[in-house]
């Protein structure tokens, strides 16, 4: 498969985001028992499963979360076959011929110009493979990709068609946001966002496009809140939460929250003082700021809310209380902003 200029289209969505060197991969196993459920009784003293859960909240958040993505997939899935299999008896086609009109037939093959164009950027590759060979696996990876993307479309015309409504509930948790924290947007927007964020973090950087157009197509409806979430694979992390804080004494805390994540540089202290120059700080006080600590304990108090909330890899971020994992699309973060509502 020649992947520089595709996308290709996982089976499972793995998510894009740094993790912390204790992350422990888990899977969910059944549904649990009632809250007040008596799990262990030590001289007397009875130790319910409502407690248990408190104790391990970090751990059980995000595998309710995989539960939830699951289902929700195979929910999806479900929906879709039960769709074809009405629009086909409508039509008297059988699924496979009704797929074959609405997908197959409507997916062109690529020109000739991008065949060409992906086959360049392709070529160091494909030494021993003939332009030929070459050629068939480019059209079959972009009308593969383009039937994928044309079934979906599909079968979000028939979701419309048919009213569909689902009754599966995300999870959801509750995030303690400080006071005087980062934020952008009014406090009393419908939908409020949550990430927690390492600068250091190159997928943190490449979420940072998605969160922006967000805020731009439902501004004055959502509201952006930053946590600090440094990670210690991260060296330069933890100062640049600290710069960011320090421009946002000045004022400036979001322009230098963007110039972290798109300008790239080292994060060491002559880097981040040249930054802040040119976002017009006082240098002096930006220095002696940068040099003082002052931020420390709102930084790691970001860190420790997101332990507490199972938060073990960034970007994270909490839509609403919805745990939202790694460098996801636009669509992504659209889709949960639409179904709370707006």
């Amino acid at each position: 498969m020649l992947r520089s200029q595709l996308v290709v289209l996982p089976l499972l969505w793995v998510p894009l985001a740094c993790g912390r060197k204790d992350e422990v991969q888990a899977a969910a196993t059944g549904p649990a028992a009632g809250a007040g459920q008596v799990v262990a009784e030590v001289d007397g003293r009875r130790i319910t499963l409502s407690e248990l859960d408190e104790r391990v909240a970090r751990q059980i958040s995000p595998l309710e979360q995989q539960l939830y993505d699951v289902r929700s997939e195979g929910l999806k899935d479900l929906i879709s076959e039960v769709l074809l299999e009405k629009e086909a008896r409508v039509r008297g086609l059988s699924v496979e011929a009704l797929l074959a009109a609405e997908v197959d037939a409507k997916v062109g093959s690529p020109s000739p110009e991008q065949m060409a164009q992906i086959y360049e950027a392709n070529r160091p590759r494909l030494a021993g493979v003939s332009r030929d060979q070459a050629y068939a696996q480019i059209e079959s990876a972009i009308r593969g990709q383009s039937q994928a993307t044309r079934r979906r479309e599909f079968r979000q015309e028939l979701i419309v068609k048919a009213a569909v409504q689902t009754n599966l509930q995300p999870p959801r948790v509750k995030v303690q946001v400080p006071k005087g924290a980062p934020a952008l947007g009014p406090a009393g927007a419908k939908v409020t966002i949550v990430g927690f964020l390492d600068y250091q973090c190159p997928y943190c950087h490449r979420s940072q496009e998605a969160v922006e157009r967000l805020m731009q197509e439902y501004q004055g409806k959502v509201r952006l809140v930053h946590q600090d979430f440094p990670l210690d694979i991260h060296t330069r992390a933890f100062a640049a939460s600290q710069a960011a804080r320090c421009a946002g004494d000045q004022g400036k805390f979001w322009e230098y929250h963007r110039n972290l994540l798109s300008a790239k540089g080292s994060f060491d202290g002559l880097d981040l003082k040249t930054r802040a120059a040119t976002l017009g700080l006082n240098k002096a006080a930006f220095a002696t700021c940068l040099g003082s600590g002052k931020h420390d304990a709102e930084i790691r108090a970001g860190l420790d809310e997101g332990m507490k909330l199972g938060v073990n890899s960034t970007p994270t971020f909490f839509i609403n209380g919805r745990r939202l994992v790694g460098a996801r699309p636009y669509e992504d973060f659209e889709a949960i902003v639409q179904d709370e509502g707006i």
